[in-house]
């Protein structure tokens, strides 16, 4: 009898908010459709069906949904920071986090004393590459409400980023004292070298644990402190329950699936589309630019990217955001493919039938409130070695740095942490993903020529100056004395080697590897093989 004493619309949204308490999502977005088909006025219904879009991951949708709702609320309504943060919760999945920012700044000048509210904003702004104005959010959060496990552990995570060792550890502590989360436990582990005096060893060996993911991070925090302590074979048996766990995720769309057969859709589908004729064809920009000269760092994961990022970095004409989605998302977005993955052959081939300048535009209208006005800027993603070909046609000025590491220790690196790539789990997973990455960037090489800079991180590290100098005269860069002390450049480092690239050019990690050898060797088998290592583990 409801929908005869209620009108309509109200109806619909009684309805909306029902599904929304059995978290049936599809009827609460049907339900809340409806209602403001019939009352366009309905800002419940925009606010519920925004939420169960963004519950669904259709981010796309929640965003034009609640970018509906705000324009139908006034600029000073109290409401407006909450549609503001809903809002961007959908924006920062899409790359777009120029306008995450902005939605940001606007919900704090109008007000926000929510906690939950905060911690959105805070987010946001880390994810755009400002956790210099995500901290103060955090430390406002935790202080409102510190009875909250996740708050701190992201407090904890920006102030690493920051190089605020001592207060990351003291979050870390906080979120563990609140809650048995494994991924504070991860992240305390990683902080810094722990000795036999004040490690977690004993705690973590403790900690219960029972679905995969939280099974993979406790194994990934022990073999980090065991292997401290020098305990390698208690470490290796850690890494190994850690890795079979991990194994173990269920694929989502935070965790997408990985095949070997799906990058060789994506190698074939750059060879097809991209092929080196097409490079030398003029690819001259037809708008006049303002933006800054781009630097790319690729290579694969743990290859020494964020180490020549901290080098050029000290240099007094490059400013460096650190490791940004903006191509990828550019990618997906202009394109307009419509497959669910990031990245496959329907996503090449949509996009290698645009104007590559297109891209371009897109990419620097995110990235300009990172413009700090030096000429050269820098992004550091690594995974845009599976971007190279289209980034060099979007930017034809663009100077490639490619990272080269002993596939033995780049991979190693990889498998020994709880790395976001469904390929860093497995050994011979590792090994067909170095057989695509290798044969991806000898395709971009033919391709890119004097503007792909090979640098092996071994010759880096055994002779800096020469190396760094080397470096600097390709990207058409003057030598500066700081750049041969990149410890000391100042910055956020939101990557795996945060803490690493706080000291000194060193050799810590070459030939880390040799440590786990016997458990290393079918992987060191498949990539003798593939002739890219010789008998004794060298990278050839």
């Amino acid at each position: 009898m409801t929908g005869f004493l209620t009108p309509p619309a109200d109806a619909a949204v009684q309805e909306a908010g029902q599904a929304m308490q059995r978290r049936d999502l599809p009827a609460v977005i049907a339900a809340a459709r409806r209602a403001v088909e019939l009352d366009p006025g309905k800002l419940q219904a925009w606010w519920l069906w925004g939420l169960a879009a963004l519950d669904s991951y259709f981010y796309v949708e929640a965003d034009e949904v609640l970018a509906q709702a705000l324009s139908l609320l006034p600029s000073d309504h109290g409401a407006r920071p909450r549609f503001l943060a809903q809002r961007i919760r959908a924006l920062s999945p899409l790359g777009r986090h120029s306008e995450a920012r902005e939605a940001a700044h606007q919900a704090l000048a109008i007000g926000v004393d929510d906690p939950e509210t905060l911690y959105i904003l805070a987010t946001a702004l880390t994810s755009a590459a400002c956790e210099t104005e995500a901290l103060p959010l955090l430390q406002r959060v935790t202080a409102l409400e510190p009875r909250i496990a996740a708050y701190w552990f992201s407090r904890g995570e920006t102030e690493q980023f920051l190089g605020r060792m001592a207060e990351a550890e003291a979050s870390f502590e906080a979120a563990i004292a609140l809650a048995p989360d494994t991924g504070a436990h991860l992240a305390l582990a990683r902080l810094r070298r722990w000795p036999p005096q004040t490690n977690h060893v004993d705690r973590l060996k403790a900690l219960p644990v029972t679905a995969p993911i939280d099974r993979a991070r406790k194994g990934y925090a022990l073999f980090k402190e065991l292997d401290d302590l020098g305990d390698y074979s208690a470490a290796w048996g850690a890494l190994q329950a850690g890795a079979e766990a991990a194994r173990e995720e269920p694929v989502t769309l935070r965790n997408p699936a990985w095949s070997a057969d799906l990058e060789r859709e994506i190698l074939t589908a750059w060879r097809t589309h991209l092929p080196v004729e097409r490079f030398r064809l003029s690819t001259a920009r037809t708008q006049p630019t303002t933006a800054p000269r781009r630097i790319f760092i690729i290579g694969l994961p743990r290859s020494g990217t964020t180490l020549m990022e901290r080098i050029l970095a000290a240099h007094s004409q490059v400013q460096t955001p650190g490791e940004l989605q903006t191509f990828a998302a550019a990618v997906k977005t202009v394109s307009k493919s419509q497959s669910k993955a990031l990245l496959d052959g329907s996503v090449i081939t949509a996009a290698s039938r645009m104007d590559p300048h297109a891209f371009a535009a897109f990419y620097d209208r995110e990235t300009a409130y990172l413009d700090s006005g030096r000429p050269v800027m820098i992004d550091k993603l690594p995974n845009n070695t599976d971007y190279a070909g289209l980034i060099k046609l979007a930017f034809p000025d663009a100077v490639f740095v490619h990272m080269r590491r002993n596939p033995m220790d780049a991979l190693f690196g990889a498998y020994k942490l709880h790395f976001a790539a469904g390929w860093s789990f497995d050994q011979n997973d590792l090994a067909d993903h170095y057989a695509y990455y290798r044969d991806l960037m000898q395709h971009w090489k033919t391709c890119l020529g004097d503007s792909l800079i090979d640098v092996s991180l071994e010759e880096l590290i055994a002779a800096p100056e020469t190396e760094i100098r080397r470096v600097l005269a390709a990207c058409g860069l003057p030598f500066e004395p700081a750049c041969l002390s990149p410890h000391e450049t100042a910055g956020a480092v939101a990557s795996a080697s945060s803490t690493q690239v706080r000291k000194p050019i060193n050799a810590e990690g070459v030939g880390v590897w040799r440590r786990y050898a016997t458990g290393l060797a079918p992987l060191r088998a498949r990539l003798e093989v593939m002739g890219a290592i010789d008998a004794e583990g060298n990278a050839v």
